[in-house]
């Protein structure tokens, strides 16, 4: 602003002093004039002299009007110039802005990516982890699986030994046997028969999915199966059971079908005096995979209880309850639903009965 100002002061004077000399051209003209009047003689020399000054002036006048035109022009290209710089300057503050913008982004996406190499890092050291100690624990569920299976036969054996020995006891002397001696060998016998079944169900949960085979299943004509298995235990209990609409799937078929036998037995074992079974089974697809559920009118589960009766070999009932059972089929359950990369869970309400749901996820290639 302080050049401009001065080229305007320039302008001004230039402006000033072509006044002055036209002002000095007006009186060199009265001079003229009075020249004439006082010597005549001289006069034409005179003018002669004072038309010579008076033209310099004006070429003086003419070049100062000119200077002062390229005065302007060059003030305002400059004043244009001085914009156009101003905007270089804007758009080179912003650009410096995006550099440092996108510097910082680079450095936060360098800080996150370091990160995430350290995370995979350490993701990687856990899964190497992780695999040794299923290997480990696939090696130790190996050598219990192998415990179980010999485990079982050595047991077995003194079992029947003592069963026979009763037998033969109840053969021979039962004539002579005191009434509280023959309750005693009956309760004897019945604890080993029930240790016998314990035995063989334990045999049987251990070697559960090693021979496992895929089969494309249609879940309506499996459960249809169950229900003609069970017929004279579902007639005896006069329950009745309503199957919705069922998929056809992928699954371990032997294995599925347990499940289904163990919770519509379950349904009817544990019904309510006076009541007659009312079962429901259905099943939904979902996003992820299938959710499968079985209800029933029953006594229902105080919900201290849901964990636990997964568990193996857990009752939740006394042995002076008439509700029999080996304590392991909805651990049979558990374990099927967990090969099928499933979860089973119950709700449930004390007198108003039990549904138990299992997701599953089908087998991918048969």
């Amino acid at each position: 602003m302080e050049k401009r100002k001065t080229i305007d002061e320039l302008i001004l004077e230039n402006q000033k002093l072509a006044s002055k000399i036209i002002i000095a051209h007006q009186a060199m003209k009265e001079v003229l004039i009075k020249a004439k009047k006082q010597d005549a003689f001289q006069s034409n020399q005179r003018e002669e002299l004072f038309i010579k000054l008076i033209n310099e002036n004006k070429l003086m006048s003419e070049e100062l009007a000119l200077a002062h035109k390229q005065l302007d022009f060059q003030n305002k290209e400059k004043a244009k110039r001085t914009d156009e710089l101003v905007i270089t300057n804007v758009e080179l503050d912003h650009q410096y802005k995006e550099r440092a913008k996108r510097a910082d982004e680079l450095a936060i996406a360098n800080v996150e990516l370091d990160y995430q190499n350290k995370e995979k890092a350490k993701r990687a050291d856990e899964l190497e982890i992780t695999n040794k100690e299923l290997e480990k624990f696939v090696s130790a569920n190996r050598e219990l699986k192998q415990f179980v299976y010999i485990a079982s036969h050595e047991f077995k054996e003194p079992l029947r030994t003592i069963a026979n020995f009763i037998q033969i006891i109840n053969e021979d002397y039962s004539p002579t046997l005191d009434k509280k001696i023959v309750e005693y060998l009956r309760t004897i016998d019945n604890s080993v028969k029930r240790m016998m079944v314990l035995i063989t169900s334990l045999l049987h949960f251990s070697r559960l999915g090693i021979n496992k085979k895929v089969s494309n299943v249609d879940c309506k004509e499996l459960i249809d199966s169950v229900i003609s298995d069970l017929a004279v235990l579902i007639k005896s209990s006069n329950a009745t059971i309503e199957v919705s609409e069922m998929p056809k799937i992928n699954i371990y078929e032997i294995e599925f079908r347990q499940i289904f036998q163990n919770l519509i037995t379950n349904a009817i074992k544990y019904q309510k005096k006076g009541s007659l079974p009312k079962i429901q089974i259905r099943a939904e697809k979902t996003p992820e995979n299938y959710r499968f559920s079985v209800s029933d009118n029953g006594i229902g589960i105080e919900p201290s209880y849901f964990d636990r009766i997964f568990d193996i070999f857990q009752r939740l009932h006394n042995t002076e309850e008439v509700f029999e059972g080996k304590g392991i089929g909805l651990a049979y359950c558990k374990k099927i639903v967990q090969l099928h990369k499933g979860e089973i869970w119950v709700e449930s309400e004390l007198g108003k009965g039990s549904t138990f749901y299992f997701t599953i996820f089908p087998i991918l290639s048969l």
